[in-house]
């Protein structure tokens, strides 16, 4: 079976309607008509439901016996799985006797080393234990990711690091976000967000109307540990006119927000300036609403001043504050004439309008008539 589009459907029906006019008489047409909506209907049910069972997969193993290869490459990886565990049980034994003080060591710093290395170790052999489950393999392929256990961070990471990363870094790159808001980019979280229920890839144009409401921010990152971060959404292509030059417009700072494996929403952070919607003034080309999240340093909160303004340079802000890059992406806007309703109904501000300078005709004179450009001698 599968799902009618609401086009498809209609046409079906105009065609049908048509069949049938030639068919029955105007009185048997109604009646007939009303059989055939009755169909679709059911068969529209029908069609919702096997979409909602789809849904709702469950992995369902291949029966033992029928291929001895698979049966074969079964065993060895159950086989695998149960050494790997036992490793796994030894190091957590070795854990204990540290943290336990059953364990001497010259100095802390040693003592920290030794678990990091251990940790590691452990983390690296519980990817290894399941990555070759096939019902890991299936359930990472239909979405059904536990980002607690081991394995399923490793294989979103190394999905994200394949292709949306290279996608993202290509963009900001032509699209010169670095260099002209940050120095340099080598993310470690994976910034994503969505404006209704669609998520943005990076460098795409979006219109005025679509970004009135702020976007829904999801930060997959790939530590255990809480660790606190800031949220910014900046315009570095504002018009300076006194200075000829452009300067950065901010739209949106979330700071002290939480984040770890399992928490990945802004919800937690403290709101510092609240959303403002895009709004690329009349006679500006494109401009790049960028988000990113910054690392706060050693795990403390920051406190912005109360009077911070919306017009600030970032690099400036990073360095004031000691905050790191971990993540960034961006959107593309031009003016419309939603940008009109946004000034006026949003900002209440006076809507500006950009464009070149006229150009200064040398061969008028005072009175603004045309000099003569050459003279007779």
């Amino acid at each position: 079976m599968f799902l009618l589009s609401h086009r498809v459907r209609r046409t079906i029906i105009t065609t049908s309607l048509n069949t049938l006019t030639r068919i029955y008489k105007p009185q048997e047409l109604q009646i007939s008509f009303l059989n055939f909506r009755q169909l679709t209907t059911v068969q529209r049910k029908k069609d919702e439901n096997l979409s909602q069972k789809a849904s709702v997969k469950k992995y369902k193993p291949p029966a033992l016996g029928v291929n001895p290869a698979y049966d074969e490459a079964l065993k060895y990886i159950y086989q695998d799985k149960a050494q790997k565990y036992e490793e796994i049980a030894n190091i957590d034994i070795m854990i204990e006797k540290i943290l336990n003080g059953r364990r001497n060591f010259e100095s802390s710093e040693q003592r920290e080393q030794e678990l990091n290395e251990l940790r590691k170790k452990k983390y690296d052999l519980q990817v290894l234990a399941e990555i070759n489950d096939p019902e890991v393999r299936w359930n990472f392929k239909n979405g059904k990711i536990d980002m607690n256990i081991p394995v399923y961070r490793h294989l979103r990471e190394k999905h994200w690091r394949k292709e949306p990363l290279y996608k993202l870094m290509q963009r900001i790159t032509q699209m010169y976000v670095v260099p002209d808001i940050f120095p340099t980019l080598e993310p470690t979280i994976d910034l994503e967000f969505k404006f209704k229920n669609d998520v943005i890839e990076p460098g795409v144009f979006l219109f005025p109307a679509q970004t009135k409401k702020e976007p829904k921010v999801t930060l997959t990152n790939f530590h255990e540990e809480t660790r606190l971060y800031t949220l910014i959404m900046v315009d570095p292509d504002m018009p300076d006119v006194p200075n000829n030059a452009y300067q950065t417009e901010w739209h949106w700072l979330i700071t002290n927000i939480p984040l770890n494996v399992t928490k990945s929403d802004v919800s937690s952070g403290e709101v510092i300036l609240p959303y403002v919607p895009p709004h690329p003034p009349k006679g500006t080309k494109y401009h790049r609403y960028t988000l990113a999240i910054l690392e706060q340093p050693d795990n403390q909160k920051i406190i912005i001043p109360e009077n911070m303004g919306r017009v600030k340079d970032v690099r400036e802000f990073m360095s004031e504050h000691n905050l790191t890059l971990r993540g960034a992406s961006f959107f593309r806007e031009v003016w419309d004439e939603e940008v009109s309703n946004i000034y006026a109904n949003i900002l209440d501000v006076h809507e500006p309008q950009y464009g070149r300078r006229p150009k200064v005709d040398q061969y008028l004179d005072e009175t603004g008539l045309k000099q003569q450009k050459y003279t007779n001698f």
